[in-house]
Formats: structure tokens, C-alpha cells, sequence
């Protein structure tokens, strides 16, 4: 009775032979199921670019993160619109502006959030000021509030400076009140205009005593956009309204500022278009390397033809299956195509070359393709069965992208195996490969590569006791070997979004990356905010309670007082409007009163401001009357255009009330307490949590005082010591289920170790080659391994396979079509993967050169270490 296996060979040759006599039709009918199926794929395969949802939900840390995100739906899928200024009031009128647009489109914007713009905020402000601060403003408003209501009534340059004026002989007569910060301001306004920089008086710094910071000023507006599932890319339509809103506003223009994108939402879309961007180029690239490499291995553009043609149409069959069972990709299991190119282009090489090899040795096509199919399919069954059974094991583990790619990679495993003997024999009639005229010479590269080869069997003990001597050293090496868990680092550095992100990374007062814990109830909120501000790590922690200023009765009167003395102040456009003749006439007798003050004249901020005003006039005077009135609107506007947001600001928050919990607007308590009850406090980290080091020691250290702590830094770390134990199980599971299948199918415990024994040796060996080059593992390269698992196998299975089926006449084992084959298919996996190098996606890069490294460390050890152990029988058999 014929086995199970003798009865598969028999169904084959039965098919081969069937599609010998129809090609066309068979190569046919596949395009045309490859074409519905891509049709399918573009119709209903999504991707989601999110490293959290790649874990399991039943991770304590993923029901924390998904609690969090269920209590405070506001904080997630969010749009977080940076505005920069050099001053806090370009920032503030840019903001105030973009925000109130923003609001007037709700079918692309759920939610805006701007903290500013609550009026509750606009009103109260001077109440969240320490009262000494709230005290002092008070009495620099009064000192200077008979020039203020000047300026208030006519903000112009003729209010501004007869203002100037005033306040020039109030000094000269003895009162005592300092305008040194304004006349700085007002001569680097004055230095600008005549070297045509754009640069605004900040009145917000003059009115609150703030000093003159270099910093960046930055506003933020929180938005919530309307996701469209049916676009590939969903949050594209409202990100790109958002960009046009502030073009057609002229927000930066206008107010001389920059409004940057950033948010998960854009750092996830931006993402996903680098990869996209990267696999273009990697895609050119690798199409040119392999069709070079494999015109070179197998010798003939009808085999290379063939070749793709199968690869291409296994691939389309595997995503078409992707599609079907799972719906959509991840970060994760995007790669099986990485993996399917890999290992597929193997098995089609391995069927190529046998071929070759049969026909160059005299048989006839019909025949050498139907006798290459039936040779090599059992180490070919052997290899898929193999990887598929190494692949399945990932499905276990708790990380779902992994799991999701070994369910892909592995069914592809079986695709890949049934394309190869069954399209690529009708391919090959249709595409028969031509004899040499000359058959020597076709083999004359073979021959040199064979003698290279060999080297390994001639002095097998010394590259034995060479291979003992750096796997000890590489060992020591590999315990430096050391995880990126910080996801920026997988990102392009040249997008808005993650430059955006790193510089708010840098200062604890703005950074995105917080800890963030729900507390239950009010005490139990206050007394975790002081255990956390106890920490080093931690800079503050916040909740709704900061939203309620102390001193509240002991502010709110002297806010009366100002109220009583400010109050009054005249509203904008009481005063005539100045003409530019008005203008310049207001400049001149502004240097008239300081020549009638010589006291107050002779101070270095005055004799300053003496100086450029008269420079001023003088180039102005030369300009032309068009000129001239140019120059004047161009300082007017570097004076005074941040003068009106800032009275209107001064105004409102005179109307200052009480604030209690009731009172605080509902837009800003659900982003607070939740409808549960439940409290959000959120720790802002002390120091810059993008460096690895410090985000572990901020997350481990708030973990110590309550372990439910959840926020990015937190996921960003968990998620990396789940992605390593998870692939430490996957690898783990995969090696162990592939040393059974290997002990099954191959009989030999020997054989078994001959082909496992490289493939530890070539994992070290890439392991010790990260630690050497600096690159470490992330969530991206990680991938690499099953597929060097793969490669290792496959070559180590071929080698064996034929060494003890049909090693040839001569002994020389590396003469074989299975050691060109092991040869040219390396060289194309290094050739077509390792151009995700050249990705401007970090992690796409990163995987591409642990992909190389590790591709070429599984050949060395597949020609050095493999050949050295095979020919230890024979050196027994010699002893014996």
C-alpha cells in the first residue's frame, strides 16, 4: 500500500503533467484569480497603524489604557495644532482666530478644544495669579494708568507716543515708575522695521511684568476630527481642512507665527505615508537588485520571468487570504510580505536551479520539469511545513500583531509551497530554458563559486574550533544587546509631526508624554497628587482641583480695586483716527519733549530710542512720501497690532467672580472627572522622557507608588517588555516546534542538529553584529527573526536534504544546484530586503539592516559552520 507521501508525489506528477499539456490555460486561469483578487484586497484591506492595539486587550496595562480611554473618550484620536510665536500675544490673537474658525466646521471637526478661549478662563484670569503677583501688576497698572488710558483711547503710534510724551515729563518732574521694558521693546521695534524683520511689542509681557524670553511662545487647540473609515488614510479630510484653514486665514503670515500638526492622529497618518513613501523606493530598488541577482544565479531572464511571476501571484494569494480572515494589517503583520518574499523566492529558486541542472545534463524540458518537481518537493514540503509549524507558534502569544503575522506568514507558507509545483512548471513549459551552445562555459562561475565552497570540508576542524572561540566571545557580547522602545525612533525624523513632538518632548511644561491615573474619589486623587509631587521624576501632577484658585475672596479684591481705578478706561476709537501726517508729527514731538526733559533725555534707554527715532525720520523723509507713510504702517503694525488683544484681555478680567466646581464649564470637567466619578490626574515628568533612561525611570518610579499609572511613556514600555516576551516565546515556541517537525520528517537526530546547530550560531552572530553596529531591536526589526528562523531552516534543510539523497558523484556536496540554489536565493533575500535600508521609515530602515546582517551571518554559517559538521561522519567513517 503506497505511503501518504508516495500518493502526493503521484497527485503531483498527475497535475504536471496535466499542465504540461495546457500552460496557457493554467497560467491563465491563475493571473485572472491573482486580478479578482487584488480587486478584493483594494476593496476591503485596511490598515491600522496603532502599536497599542498590536497587544492583547487581556494585558493588565491594555485594560488600564483601554479604561482611560473609555472614562475619557476626548483624549484619544486627537489633532494637537502647535501655533508658535516669538511673543505669548501673536500666539494668543493666532490662536483665538484659528480656534473660532475651527469651531464653525463640525462635519470635519467632532470636538475643539482651546483652554484660552472658555470664558470662564478669559474672565478669571488674574484669579489663577499668586497674590503677591495679582498685587504687584495691580500697582504697576495703577502707577501707569493716566498714560494707559491715553494710549487705550487712541491706539495708534500718535496715542503710543503722546503717551511717551507724558510719561517723559511726569518723569522730569520727579515720579517714579519704570518704562525701561517698554523702550527696549519700542526700539527693537523701531531696529526691525529698518532691517525689514518682522518682530511685534509683546503688551502681554509689558502689562504682567514678564520678562523678555527667548523661548518659543506656543497656544494649543486640542481637535477631535471625524474619522472616515472609508478612507484609507481617515483623519486625511480633516487634517487637510485644518491645513487650509489656516493658509486661507493667513494665521502665520498675519500674525508671524508657525501653526505645526501633531497628535497620535497625525503621527499615525504621517507614518503610515513614510512607510508608503519607503516602499516605493525599497520596491524599485529591490526590483532592480533581485532581477539582476537572479539573471545572474539562474542564467536566463525566461526562469527570472518565471520566477517573479510565481512569487508575485503566491504574494497576491496570501494578502487575498490576510483580507479575508483578519480584515486588516498592523505595523506588525504587515511584514508577511517581507516574509513571503523571502521564503517563497527560496522555494522557486531551489525548483529553478534543480531544474537547470537536470536539463543541462541531458534530459528533456517535459521531463526536467516534471522530475525537478517531484525531487525537490519533499524538502520543499519539509521546509514549509516547517515554517508554518515555526510561524503558528506565535499565535499564542499576547501580542497580537505577532500572532496575526505568524497566522499570515504561515498559511502563506503552504500558498507559497502549492504555487511553486503547481504554476511554475506550466510557466516553465511556456517559458522553456535554453541549452548553452557551450555548457562549460555556462558553468564556469559555478565551478569557481563551487571551489570557494569547498573550503569548509578540507579544513572542517579548524573552522570548528574557530567557530567555538567566537561563539564565546559573541555570547559576551549579545548580553549588551539592548530594546528601543521609544516608538519616535521608528518614525521618520523629517516629518512635522515628530519634530513637532520632540521639541514639546523637551520641555517638561508642554511634554505630551505624561503619566496618567484615575483616581476613585477626591481624597483618594489628593493624596496620590502628593505622593507624586514628592518624586523626583515628577515636575507637578494635575487635576480638576488646579482649575480652583486659592485665595480666591483675598484677589477678587484687589481685582476690585483695579476694577474701581481701570474700569473707566475708554474704549478703542474714541480718539479722532491719525492720519500719517498725525503720525510723524506725534514721533517729532515726542523728540521734542525729551530735549525739553534733559534729565530724563540723558538715560541710555532714551538717548537709545532718540537715536533710531530720528534715523527713522530721516530715511523716511528720503523715501518718498509712499515710502515714508510704508514705513509708518510698518511700525504702527510692530508697536501696536498685539495692543488690542491684550486691553480686550485686560477688560474681561476685571469682570473676575468666583470660581466653584459647579461653575466650571463642562468642556473642561470632562476632560477631568468622567461620568463615573472618576478623577484624571495627570504627572508631568521632570525630565525629557525621549531619552530611553529616563522614560524607564519615570514610568518604574510613579509604578512604585500605585502600579495602575497609564499614560503614553507607561504603554510605551509595557508594550516593549510585552513585544519581547512575546517574541522570546514566539522564537522559543518556533524552535521547539520546528526541531519535532525536523525529527519527524528527517529520521536523524544528527540531521537535526546539523540544521539547527548554524541557525543558533547565525542568531548569535546578528545579535553580537546589532551590539557592535549600535542598532538596537524595536518594535519593527524584531520581525526579522522569524525570518532569518525561516531562511536558517530552509538552507540548512536543502544542504541536508541533498546530502543524503542525492549527494553527487564527486562528494563535493557545494557543487550541487542545492548549494547554488542556497547561494543565489541568500544573495537575492540581502538584495530585495536589505533595501529597507534605504526607508526614510526608521523602523522600516532598521529592519532592512538587520535583515542583511542576518541574512548574510545565515549563509556564512549555512557554507562554513553546516559543511564543517557534515563532515565529521565522514571523518568517523575514516576512523572506522
Amino acid at each position: 500500500m503506497p505511503t501518504l507521501g508516495q500518493m502526493m508525489l503521484s497527485l503531483l506528477g498527475a497535475w504536471i503533467r496535466m499542465a504540461q499539456r495546457r500552460p496557457l490555460a493554467v497560467v491563465a486561469a491563475a493571473v485572472v484569480l491573482s486580478v479578482a483578487c487584488v480587486l478584493y484586497i483594494k476593496d476591503n484591506l485596511g490598515m491600522n497603524t496603532s502599536t497599542k492595539d498590536m497587544l492583547s486587550p487581556d494585558l493588565p496595562w491594555r485594560q488600564l489604557d483601554l479604561q482611560y480611554e473609555r472614562e475619557f473618550p476626548h483624549h484619544t484620536d486627537n489633532i494637537l495644532v502647535v501655533i508658535e510665536a516669538a511673543t505669548p500675544d501673536q500666539a494668543l490673537d493666532a490662536a483665538d482666530v484659528l480656534y473660532e474658525r475651527l469651531m464653525q466646521r463640525p462635519d470635519r471637526f467632532r470636538s475643539v478644544y482651546y483652554n484660552s478661549a472658555i470664558t470662564l478662563f478669559r474672565n478669571s484670569a488674574l484669579l489663577f495669579l499668586d497674590t503677591g503677583e495679582l498685587q504687584d501688576l495691580a500697582d504697576s497698572l495703577a502707577a501707569i494708568q493716566p498714560f494707559l488710558a491715553r494710549l487705550t483711547g487712541d491706539e495708534s503710534i500718535r496715542g503710543l507716543f503722546s503717551m511717551l510724551a507724558d510719561a517723559v515729563e511726569a518723569l522730569e518732574d520727579g515720579e517714579d515708575f519704570d518704562l525701561a521694558p517698554l523702550l527696549r521693546q519700542v526700539n527693537a521695534a523701531i531696529e526691525a522695521v529698518e532691517h525689514h524683520r518682522d518682530y511685534r511689542v509683546s503688551w502681554h509681557r509689558l502689562m504682567s511684568g514678564e520678562s523678555d524670553e527667548d523661548d518659543v511662545q506656543r497656544e494649543f487647540i486640542i481637535v477631535q476630527p471625524v474619522l472616515d473609515h472609508d478612507d484609507p488614510l481617515p483623519a486625511d479630510p480633516a487634517i487637510s481642512e485644518l491645513r487650509n484653514i489656516v493658509k486661507e486665514l493667513g494665521i502665520e503670515t498675519r500674525f508671524g507665527t508657525r501653526v505645526r500638526l501633531t497628535g497620535n492622529v497625525v503621527l499615525e497618518q504621517e507614518e503610515l505615508l513614510s512607510v508608503q513613501r519607503g516602499t516605493q523606493l525599497v520596491f524599485l530598488l529591490s526590483l532592480i537588485s533581485v532581477t539582476v541577482l537572479l539573471q545572474f544565479g539562474l542564467g536566463s531572464l525566461r526562469m527570472v520571468v518565471a520566477t517573479q511571476l510565481t512569487l508575485l501571484i503566491g504574494l497576491v494569494f496570501t494578502a487575498a487570504i490576510a483580507t479575508l480572515t483578519l480584515g486588516e494589517l498592523n505595523l506588525i503583520s504587515v511584514a508577511f510580505a517581507v516574509l513571503y518574499v523571502g521564503l517563497g523566492a527560496d522555494f522557486a529558486i531551489h525548483y529553478c536551479l534543480r531544474y537547470r541542472e537536470l536539463l543541462f545534463g541531458g534530459i528533456e524540458n517535459a521531463a526536467a520539469v516534471e522530475q525537478s518537481a517531484l525531487h525537490i518537493a519533499s524538502s520543499l514540503f519539509l521546509c514549509a511545513v516547517s515554517n508554518a509549524v515555526g510561524f503558528f507558534a506565535f499565535i499564542p502569544t499576547d501580542f497580537d500583531g505577532v500572532a496575526e503575522l505568524g497566522l499570515i506568514s504561515g498559511v502563506g507558507m503552504f500558498i507559497s509551497l502549492l504555487v511553486t509545483v503547481m504554476l511554475l512548471p506550466p510557466l516553465l513549459m511556456l517559458l522553456p530554458l535554453r541549452k548553452p551552445r557551450d555548457p562549460t562555459a555556462a558553468a564556469r562561475w559555478d565551478d569557481a563559486l563551487s571551489r570557494m565552497l569547498v573550503t569548509p570540508f578540507n579544513h572542517a576542524r579548524t573552522v570548528r574550533a574557530i567557530a567555538i572561540v567566537a561563539i564565546v566571545a559573541m555570547a559576551g557580547v549579545i548580553l549588551n544587546l539592548r530594546f528601543d522602545y521609544n516608538v519616535l525612533n521608528l518614525k521618520d525624523p523629517s516629518t512635522e509631526s515628530v519634530q513637532t513632538y520632540q521639541d514639546l518632548l523637551k520641555d517638561s511644561r508642554t511634554s505630551p508624554w505624561t503619566g496618567v491615573m484615575l483616581a476613585s474619589d477626591r481624597d483618594e486623587a489628593l493624596r496620590l497628587i502628593h505622593e507624586y509631587e514628592q518624586l523626583d521624576v515628577v515636575d507637578k501632577a494635575i487635576w480638576i482641583g488646579d482649575f480652583l484658585p486659592e485665595n480666591q475672596d483675598q484677589k477678587l479684591a484687589i481685582i476690585e480695586e483695579m476694577n474701581l481705578l481701570l474700569g473707566e478706561l475708554p474704549e478703542a476709537g474714541e480718539a479722532a483716527p491719525s492720519s500719517h501726517a498725525d503720525q510723524e508729527a506725534a514721533l517729532r514731538s515726542f523728540l521734542g519733549a525729551l530735549e525739553r526733559a534733559p534729565t530724563v533725555g540723558s538715560q541710555p534707554e532714551f538717548l537709545k530710542l532718540q537715536h533710531n527715532l530720528r534715523a527713522f525720520l530721516d530715511r523716511a523723509a528720503h523715501s518718498g512720501e509712499r515710502g515714508g507713510n510704508a514705513a509708518l504702517d510698518r511700525l504702527s503694525h510692530s508697536l501696536l497690532a498685539s495692543l488690542p488683544g491684550r486691553l480686550a484681555t485686560l477688560r474681561a478680567s476685571l469682570d473676575a467672580d468666583v470660581i466653584t466646581y459647579q461653575s466650571l464649564p463642562k468642556a473642561l470637567v470632562e476632560r477631568w472627572q468622567s461620568a463615573s466619578g472618576r478623577y484624571l490626574i495627570e504627572i508631568m515628568p521632570r525630565r525629557n522622557i525621549n531619552e530611553n533612561g529616563a522614560m524607564r525611570d519615570f514610568v518604574e518610579t510613579l509604578q512604585k507608588v500605585d502600579a495602575r499609572v497609564i499614560g503614553a511613556p507607561v504603554v510605551n514600555l509595557e508594550a516593549s517588555d510585552a513585544v519581547i516576551k512575546a517574541f522570546s516565546q514566539a522564537f522559543l515556541y518556533a524552535l521547539v516546534a520546528i526541531v519535532v517537525i525536523l525529527f519527524f520528517m528527517l529520521h536523524r537526530g544528527q540531521d537535526v542538529a546539523y540544521v539547527v546547530v548554524p541557525l543558533l550560531v547565525a542568531t548569535l552572530m546578528t545579535g553580537a553584529a546589532s551590539v557592535v553596529l549600535d542598532i538596537p531591536i524595536n518594535f519593527a526589526n524584531i520581525i526579522a527573526l522569524p525570518l532569518l528562523l525561516g531562511i536558517g531552516v530552509d538552507n540548512g534543510i536543502h544542504i541536508v536534504h541533498r546530502f543524503r539523497t542525492a549527494p553527487p558523484d564527486d562528494t563535493h556536496l557545494m557543487r550541487t544546484s542545492s548549494a547554488r540554489a542556497v547561494v543565489i536565493s541568500t544573495l537575492t533575500n540581502i538584495g530585495g530586503l536589505g533595501n529597507l535600508a534605504f526607508s526614510p521609515h526608521l523602523g522600516t530602515a532598521s529592519m532592512g539592516e538587520i535583515l542583511a546582517i542576518g541574512i548574510g551571518m545565515t549563509m556564512l554559517c549555512t557554507f562554513v559552520i553546516l559543511p564543517s559538521l557534515l563532515m565529521m561522519e565522514t571523518e568517523r567513517a575514516k576512523r572506522a
